[in-house]
């Protein structure tokens, strides 16, 4: 009797145990799911409780891990992934995130080294192998993501890994087989709309922009309502310039989430491709407002602070985007730029000095640092510098040529001027200001003819130009011709007054 008594509460013990585990593991994958659903508010804090509790408990810490990554807090991600490798060396899944992550933070050779060795000894599960392939694209092994996606079954390799497969091909120059793929993009699209967006980022890549937007159509056939369809599809045809599609679009996608930071820059977007700097920057006023530490929102909002004439908010969201990511050249190029807008001559120097340096053959840094020298009197020689090196480093570039000219003008050295200004209109006979500036000093030097000419181009390609209606004004009273210079003194009056008017708005 006491053998079978201890063998029934062995026994019950055991069905206790078992039963505490189903229980764990059924919480484990409820959570998974909705992480998978997005829903991670949901599952923050019951994981977060449970890892706390079991902190040797692998799954959870990789859960918990996935959570954070997803919420943008990187290096609690990357914290948690290398728990969950020291605990389980083996675990590769964690393996494959954490290459990711040090890949992003720039730790670039140290992931390529992990994530080749996970791929010379391959996952057995096709979704983890999927997983790796995608990984591995990320880094820039595009052979071994092909490798990868060989191996895996049919049905994955002709719709979740199309996309791995069809930005290896880009990458790798072999376009042919890139397009062999667009009939099997259709047919996925059809049945499975997830993988679309992704399908129709890398055709865009590629310059095949009319197919990335049928894609997304016959993906938007099958699911009307998905937010992150409607927003791609927004996106690639403001690129088109299907403009009123692209508004139906994002206007869907805001009406299913008005809160979507994606929707709202991809107005932001369409609003600019329009003209209307106002409404871009409003739109992306409100995404800052959602998303505050989102880099990529920050540098956006800066850009269109700029289109809009907004400069002293330029500056202020520069400045939020530097000193969130102070180490960032593009950040500091942004800076720069919004600080050169603004009329702060110092603080653009300081900020375009340091881009210069971590990238020096970069020609747009090169200008911009050589515009903020032109704008200082003492700086001319410099400046003059500056744009001879833009040149050097890329001798097509019309503008470094243009303000070249205009640093010989200041110092006086008007026949080089001339010479600079008329190679700018032969390059780019749509050069407005150009134009108008060539025709100054064709009146300057008694050339009243080609004057005319060039100035004549020059009001009718812009012609809310103040200064092209002065020179105009200038050359009809030397000819004579009192009723048209009054009529162009009267148009530069008018303009210049809006324009000091708006300036001090």
């Amino acid at each position: 009797m006491r053998l079978l008594a201890g063998c029934m509460l062995l026994a019950c013990q055991c069905q206790h145990a078992a039963s505490q585990s189903i229980t764990a593991a059924d919480t484990l994958t409820r959570l998974e799911q909705s992480i998978e659903q997005g829903r991670f508010a949901e599952a923050e804090k019951p994981l977060l409780d449970y890892a706390v509790a079991h902190p040797q408990e692998v799954r959870s810490l990789y859960l918990l891990g996935q959570v954070r990554e997803r919420q943008g807090r990187f290096e609690e991600a990357g914290a948690l992934y290398r728990r969950v490798l020291a605990l389980d060396p083996a675990h590769v899944r964690a393996k494959i995130l954490l290459g990711q992550l040090m890949y992003a933070a720039g730790e670039r050779d140290e992931a390529r080294r992990m994530l080749n060795a996970v791929a010379q000894n391959p996952p057995a599960e096709p979704r983890v192998q999927l997983s790796l392939a995608r990984a591995l694209v990320l880094v820039g092994e595009y052979a071994s993501a092909l490798a990868g996606v060989e191996r895996l079954p049919r049905a994955l390799r002709n719709a979740e890994a199309l996309p791995v497969a069809a930005a290896s091909y880009l990458a790798l120059g072999e376009r042919r087989k890139l397009t062999a793929l667009i009939p099997s993009m259709r047919r996925a699209a059809a049945v499975k709309p997830s993988v679309a967006a992704q399908c129709a980022a890398v055709l865009h890549d590629a310059g095949m922009l009319a197919e990335a937007v049928a894609v997304l159509r016959l993906a938007l056939a099958t699911a009307p309502n998905d937010a992150r369809l409607l927003v791609a599809s927004g996106r690639m045809e403001t690129d088109a310039k299907d403009f009123a599609r692209a508004r139906a679009h994002l206007a869907r996608a805001l009406a299913l989430d008005a809160r979507s930071v994606d929707a709202l820059a991809a107005r932001a977007a369409l609003e600019g491709a329009e003209g209307d700097f106002a409404a871009a920057f409003s739109s992306l006023n409100t995404a800052r407002t959602l998303a505050p530490d989102s880099a990529n929102i920050l540098a956006q909002f800066v850009v269109a602070a700029m289109r809009a004439g907004r400069a002293q908010a330029a500056v202020e969201g520069a400045g939020a985007l530097l000193k969130l990511q102070p180490d960032d050249a593009e950040s500091l190029y942004l800076f720069g730029a919004a600080s050169l807008q603004a009329g702060s001559l110092a603080a653009a120097q300081n900020a375009l000095e340091r881009y210069a340096k971590e990238r020096p053959r970069d020609s747009r840094g090169c200008l911009a640092l050589g515009i903020v020298l032109a704008g200082q009197h003492e700086q001319a020689s410099a400046a003059r510098a500056q744009f001879e090196r833009c040149l050097q480093l890329d001798p097509a570039n019309v503008e470094a040529k243009y303000q070249l000219s205009l640093v010989h003008k200041s110092q006086g050295d008007t026949q080089h001027a001339v010479q600079l200004l008329e190679e700018v209109t032969t390059s780019a006979p749509r050069h407005a200001s150009a134009l108008r500036d060539l025709g100054a000093l064709y009146l300057q030097t008694g050339a009243d003819r080609r004057a005319r000419d060039v100035l004549t181009r020059a009001v009718a390609l812009d012609p809310q130009d103040a200064e092209t209606h002065f020179q105009l004004s200038r050359l009809y009273n030397r000819a004579g011709q009192s009723a048209l210079a009054a009529e162009h003194l009267a148009l530069f009056q008018k303009l210049k007054s809006r324009r000091e008017k708006g300036t001090a708005q």
